[in-house]
Parts: C-alpha cells; sequence; structure tokens
C-alpha cells in the first residue's frame, strides 16, 4: 500500500492530523520443527508445556493494520507457523480496520483537556468502555477524504469493509486502532487471563504522547500494562517494542521529546521488571531495522508494505533471541509485493 511518490509530501502532513488515533530471556521452551521435521536439538532442553504455543499480538493501528493491508502479524505467522510446532495467535478481534474507526488527533499545538478512550472495534468482541467520537472539523474531514481517495485503507474493495490484502494467516489479535497504552493497560489482564498467552508482544503508547503528558504517568502505565498482564498470565513472557518515530514529531517538538525519553522509559523498565519466571524483554524496532518513516509508512505514521515487514522481522529476531522460538528473519528483507 505505497503511496504514489507524488503524494508523499502531503501524507506526511496528513500523519499529523490522524496520527495514530484515526488512532514485546526465557529458555527454550517450545518445540521448533527443523526442515526436514527431525529433531531440533534446543527443543531437548525442555518439554513443550503445552500442545500449542499461544502468542497475543496487541497494540493500536499499527498492530490492526486497515482494509487492505497485510499487517505485520501476517509476515510474523507466515515466518514462524512452518517452524514452530502448535502455533496460535489469540485474541479478541480479527478484523483490520475501516474508515469509520478513525479519531482525529490534535494539530495546531493546544493541549486537550483530557485524552480520548478507544473503544472496541464494532463486532470484534469485547474492547474497552467506548467513548463519543469527537466530531470532525473541516479540516480533518478533508484530510480523511483525500487518504480514502489516495490508497488508504486500502488500494482495492471497499474502504469500508474490513478485508485483508492477504487472508492467509491466523487474524486473531488484540490491536485497537486509537488504543493507548492508559485504556490497554485497564484491560490486558482480562485479555491475557480469556485468551492464555504464552507470549505477549506489544506496540504500543505512541497515541498517549500525542497529548501531553509527564514520563512519570508514562511509567506508572508501563508498570500497570506489565503487571496487568501477570495477573492474567504470571508466566507470561512479554516483549515490549519501543515507539516507532512518526512524521508527527517534525511538526511538534515537545512531541518528539516525549517519544524520546518513553523510548528510553521502555528500555529502563523492561530490564527493572523481567523476572525468570516472566522475562520482559524490550525491542527498538526503529534501530533494529533502520526505520525510514518516509520509505515504511504511507502517512508518515502507519506502515506500508515495506514497514510491515521490518516490523514482523524485529519481533521475530527479538523472540529467536530471548525465547528460542523461531529463528530470526532472513536478510536480507524481502521486497514489498
Amino acid at each position: 500500500m505505497a503511496v504514489p511518490p507524488t503524494r508523499r509530501t502531503g501524507t506526511l502532513v496528513l500523519s499529523g492530523l490522524l496520527a495514530l488515533a484515526v488512532v514485546a530471556g526465557g529458555g527454550y521452551v517450545w518445540a521448533t520443527r527443523t526442515d526436514d521435521r527431525g529433531t531440533d536439538s534446543r527443543a531437548e532442553a525442555e518439554t513443550p508445556v503445552s500442545g500449542t504455543l499461544r502468542v497475543m499480538l496487541a497494540g493500536d493501528s499499527m498492530t490492526q493494520g486497515a482494509n487492505g493491508d497485510r499487517t505485520w502479524r501476517y509476515h510474523l505467522w507466515n515466518h514462524l507457523e512452518p517452524g514452530v510446532e502448535g502455533l496460535d495467535f489469540v485474541g479478541p478481534y480479527t478484523d483490520p480496520a475501516t474508515t469509520d474507526m478513525i479519531i482525529p488527533v490534535p494539530t495546531d499545538g493546544e493541549a486537550p483537556t483530557a485524552e480520548p478512550t478507544a473503544g472496541g472495534p464494532a463486532g470484534q468482541g469485547e474492547g474497552p468502555e467506548d467513548a463519543a467520537a469527537p466530531a470532525l472539523s473541516p479540516e480533518d474531514a478533508e484530510a480523511l477524504a483525500e487518504l480514502v481517495d489516495h490508497g488508504w485503507p486500502g488500494d482495492d474493495g471497499d474502504p469500508g469493509t474490513g478485508e485483508y490484502r492477504d487472508p492467509d494467516f491466523d487474524q486473531d489479535h488484540n490491536a485497537v486502532w486509537g488504543r493507548t497504552l492508559r485504556d490497554a493497560a485497564a484491560s490486558i489482564g482480562e485479555e491475557v487471563g480469556r485468551y492464555e498467552p504464552d507470549v505477549l508482544c506489544a506496540l504500543i503508547g505512541v497515541n498517549d504522547l500525542l497529548w501531553p503528558i509527564g514520563m512519570d504517568e508514562m511509567e506508572e502505565r508501563l508498570r500497570r500494562y506489565v503487571a496487568g498482564a501477570r495477573e492474567g498470565n504470571p508466566d507470561v513472557k512479554i516483549v515490549l517494542a519501543e515507539a516507532l518515530p512518526i512524521a508527527y514529531a517534525d511538526n511538534d517538538p515537545g512531541f518528539a521529546l516525549r517519544l524520546y525519553s518513553y523510548n528510553v522509559l521502555v528500555r529502563d523498565l523492561t530490564a527493572e521488571l523481567s523476572t525468570e519466571r516472566s522475562p520482559v524483554t524490550s525491542v527498538d524496532i526503529a534501530e533494529r531495522e533502520k526505520w525510514d518513516v518516509a520509505a515504511d509508512t504511507y502517512d508518515g505514521t502507519h506502515p506500508n508494505a515495506r514497514g510491515e515487514t521490518k516490523i514482523a522481522a524485529a519481533f521475530a529476531d527479538v523472540l529467536a533471541e530471548a525465547h528460542g522460538l523461531g529463528g530470526p528473519y532472513p536478510r536480507p528483507l524481502p521486497e514489498p509485493s
């Protein structure tokens, strides 16, 4: 879903209008297949804890994806599934987002009085309590119309229908368009308890940072998120991604500073909170994959086909390194199709 080069400058500006509010070491626990279906020496260390390996991919619009996306979940599934016995993606939702899930975010530098509360997609199971969506300003409505007219969400099909570009993967997930870390921390305990993931991979937090917020509060939200996940499963392995850069940082130095500070916080807290029983690992996708906002997103925020592959590759490498789950992502990364 690459944006035509002639539209790129405009779509980078639109990211400030929409951003993300149209708004992841333990031992070798799971059996891993070899190419010839023989015995992998890593699997001899311990017996699999169960017949399945349940993985929950959680976050906001970057993880849910939009109509016409493959999503990075597709690429991670198709990388892991051939080599991991009993792989099962789990979560309360299955669909990508449609245009009716878009919520505008502030663009004029004025601090709002309160953060938005994201609701769960209609018909996709239970989510956080819905909040009334603010009315679109004429500028936001024009920006949304331009995105829809020029390839978002999805180059093919009806933008009002949630359809993946390629549905050949386990579509279960726990990502909501516009979700904040605050919202996610309030519900993650129940979600982990209900869907029982062995591994939780989360890319979350940038929506909170769009509003003026102190790092003490962001630290508290991260701590609640990890504690909530452990309430649902005391043995859950957690991979937390640092927030990816977005074009809006070029227009708002305050946001850029919050983004930087949050990522330092993710690295520091994962080291502090990690335990032998429930390891917590951070992943810096931007550094690992040399993230390029202009080349890896279609609107300055949301990943295009190239960006989706980079996110999947970073998570795959950390899952292999930290938990012996699958192998590293093939390099060089394949060209988007």
